[in-house]
């Protein structure tokens, strides 16, 4: 669970997007036909119009605070959770489960939200800071599980094919190390088609893009396989990482989305620096924004 001391940093923050800049957010709506909901309070900002102050709120607390309002027909989220056997690697998991985490609390806030795993398994869309916990505990008790059963590519793919969603209405963020031996692009037109405005959050360790050039073994949790390596084919293995990421991001930015590359925290750290780091790296790659 998210710690209390990051809740709070996190009420400061919303999610940046496209899609979700259709909703209203702080103002009334301007399409035409458009109507308006109470949705929350935040604490007041300078800049804040005036005409949004709960002056009866300031009557009974003395403090300000702004009414925030939203379209009735409010964007989905769904964030995808990669749980592929090499997610298991290099704390890579336990990073992805926290970036899920923080980013399903600040979206609730704005959004309706689903939580996804690419072994088929989804939560109940939810929206309010009642649905977050149920949210976290689904992330918490998501297994790794074992050999090729949830590829990350080929069960994106297959969760894009089933997406039910209206163009230009949701918003995917994807959560994975996309470490699969299988090209992206039929992935992307399979989003593509559904009109979602797609995120991927490339989730990957220091292990991954910078091995040690010593004797090593080489393990593939997907497939298996083994396979005894000097520091010569070590070095050209982080050579074809590095490609492998430059292809993808750029295939992917080609597709229209957006591509960001989170290192993972090494093992060893606790709860709260893993989300300190998390936290960090949201507001540096822009996913996360002041409100």
């Amino acid at each position: 669970m998210i710690s209390n001391r990051s809740r709070a940093v996190l009420d400061r923050y919303a999610l940046a997007s496209r899609a979700l800049s259709r909703l209203t957010g702080e103002r009334s709506a301007t399409e035409p036909g458009q109507s308006v909901e109470f949705h929350d309070f935040r604490p007041y900002q300078p800049g804040d119009e005036l005409r949004y102050v709960d002056w009866r709120v300031y009557a009974r607390t003395g403090r300000l605070y702004t009414r925030l309002y939203q379209a009735e027909r409010a964007v989905r989220l769904h964030l995808v959770l990669d749980t592929s056997a090499s997610m298991g690697l290099a704390n890579k998991a336990r990073f992805a489960r926290t970036v899920v985490q923080l980013l399903s609390y600040v979206a609730q806030r704005d959004a309706p939200t689903q939580l996804h795993l690419l072994d088929g398994r989804s939560s109940r869309p939810a929206q309010g800071r009642a649905g977050v916990r149920d949210a976290w505990r689904f992330v918490e008790d998501a297994p790794v599980l074992s050999g090729d059963a949830a590829a990350p590519l080929t069960a994106l793919k297959r969760f894009a094919l089933n997406l039910p969603t209206v163009r230009g209405t949701s918003l995917v963020l994807v959560v994975s190390d996309l470490l699969e031996d299988t090209p992206i692009q039929p992935t992307l037109a399979a989003l593509r088609a559904r009109g979602v405005d797609v995120g991927f959050l490339q989730v990957l360790s220091e292990d991954d893009l910078h091995p040690e050039a010593a004797m090593l073994e080489l393990h593939d949790v997907e497939s298996a396989e083994r396979l005894s390596v000097g520091p010569d084919e070590v070095r050209v293995y982080q050579d074809e990482v590095q490609a492998y990421v430059r292809r993808t991001r750029s295939a992917i930015l080609r597709a229209g989305f957006r591509h960001l590359l989170l290192r993972s925290t090494p093992d060893g750290e606790d709860d709260a620096e893993v989300e300190r780091r998390a936290f960090a790296a949201l507001v540096r790659e822009g996913v996360l924004l002041k409100r």
